[in-house]
Order: C-alpha cells, then structure tokens, then sequence
C-alpha cells in the first residue's frame, strides 16, 4: 500500500486544489490577443476566510448524516509521498510541472485552503478561500486544463508504474456561481487504485472542491457534498 501512496497524493493535489500558474497563462493570452483592454471596474469588496473559518464549515457540515474532521493538506508537503512525486518520471514530462503546482498551490496563490473527509472515509471535500473573485475563477479553470493536458499520465516512481486518466464532466451545483467535473482514474500494479469523481465549484472568491475517496454506490453524492458546502459557505459570507 505504501508503494502507491504517490499516486494518491497526486490525485488529492490535482482533484482537490486544481493546479497554479493560472494568472501568468491568463495574462500571457491577453498580451497575445493585442490590443488596448477595457479599465477594469473596482472589484467588489470581498471577505477571504481564514482556516478557523473552513475549519469550522468542515467540522460543522453534515451530509446525510456524515460528519467530516478536517486534514491538514500542507501537512503533505514534506510526507514521503510527495519526495517520491518529485523524483518519480512522468509521461508526457509537462504534467511534473502541473502535478508539482497543484499540490502547492494554497501557497502559490497566497489562498487559504483546508480539506476534510467524512466519517466514513468515503467523501473528501475541501475548500479554498482566494483574495478576489478572479483569482477564484482562474484555480477553477485550472481544473479542467489538468482534464485536458494530462489526460493520459504514466508516472514511474520507487519502482512501480502508475497509470492516470482524467475526464472532464458537465456538472451544475444549485448556488454555485460556476462549476467543473473532473472523472480520474488511478492504477497502480495491474489494479484500480482510485476511481473518484470531483466536483469544484466557485463561490465568489472561494472554491469548494467534493471527491469521492472510495465507492459510495450513489453518482449523486459527491454533487449533493458538494452543494452542502457550497450552501455553508455562502452562509458564513
């Protein structure tokens, strides 16, 4: 189990955080558009959460019963499995540099970003609150580029080959002001490492992102945690 650990935290980077460096790419297709732009209007005023706050929707936020507890992500940054991620060999080699983004991408960003799994272990969810509604939209987009530009991945790392699909989705969360699915499959050894559904949705200048960690049986319950967290948030705003 340990040898596929890589592979796990990999999709909690990509599927759960989305992936930086969006705003550079943004700009750089504005300047390659030419062409004086239009003044941009004062941007609304708009509250950034803090981790007490997330912490406290993800522990106070139930889903059909199901608590949640929150997980420290940036606790992962020093963990074996990401050493070994960034060691490991990737084919096609551009999506290192996507999968390396994505797992720091709170810091990158200057976000703030806390996750939670459900009491079951079934449901993942985490959250991310940005300075503005731009910065929001951008990590959203950033969500379907890993659907597009790594939808086929072979990763080599301690001596084992892993295998990464992704898939983008249509996918609509009531309350949310846009939202994009992400279908990602994991294999590892000949097996099915992970299979899981993500749902990320922005609410204003925040990201509520839902996964599946392990087969709930319900296609609707990584939305329906997602539209619960979705509603929490708009409600501490």
């Amino acid at each position: 189990m340990k040898r596929v650990l890589p592979a796990i935290a990999l999709i909690a980077g990509l599927a759960l955080t989305g992936c930086s460096g969006a705003d550079s790419q943004d700009s750089q297709a504005k300047e390659a558009g030419g062409g004086a732009q239009p003044a941009a209007e004062e941007a609304p005023e708009v509250q950034q959460l803090d981790e007490n706050q997330l912490k406290k929707i993800i522990e106070s936020t139930d889903v059909d019963g199901q608590s949640f507890k929150s997980v420290d992500i940036g606790a992962a940054s020093g963990s074996e499995a990401i050493k070994a991620l960034e060691s490991a060999e990737y084919e096609p080699a551009e999506c290192k540099d996507l999968a390396m983004s994505a797992l720091n991408a709170t810091e990158a960003s200057n976000g703030t970003t806390l996750a939670g799994t459900s009491a079951d272990n079934t449901m993942s969810v985490a959250l991310m609150s940005l300075a503005d509604e731009d910065a929001a939209g951008s990590q959203l987009r950033n969500s379907t580029k890993v659907a597009e530009k790594c939808s086929d991945v072979t990763i080599k790392s301690q001596g084992i080959e892993m295998t990464m699909s992704y898939e983008s989705f249509d996918a609509t969360v009531e309350g949310a002001d846009e939202t994009v699915g992400v279908h990602a499959k994991i294999g590892a050894g000949g097996q099915t490492v992970l299979d899981t559904d993500t749902v990320t949705s922005r609410v204003g200048n925040n990201i509520v992102t839902a996964a599946n960690i392990a087969d709930t049986g319900d296609e609707e319950a990584v939305p329906k945690t997602a539209k619960t967290f979705v509603d929490a948030v708009k409600n501490t705003n």
